[in-house]
């Protein structure tokens, strides 16, 4: 798995994330990995988390522009 979060994708991170939540489920893993796991886990929440603001903010923005180009009466299309 990848380490530099930071450079991870949210589909990257979300996949690193099931990995993580998948071992910390097994029963085998002991308790220190658990604790490393869990913290790794946290990282990866916290990264999906911004990576969804992020477009959250995205997509606001463009029905913004939609909404203000549709109150002028001009063409969504490009012509």
């Amino acid at each position: 798995m990848m380490k530099d979060y930071n450079e991870m994708n949210f589909e990257q991170a979300y996949e690193a994330l099931n990995e993580l939540v998948t071992k910390l489920e097994d029963p085998a893993t002991k308790l220190d990995e658990s604790i490393e796991l869990y913290e790794q886990a946290c990282k990866l929440v916290v990264l999906c988390r911004r990576k969804l603001n992020d477009s959250k903010v995205k997509i606001t923005d463009i029905n913004e522009r939609i909404a203000e180009l549709e109150k002028n009466g001009e063409s969504l299309t490009e012509e």
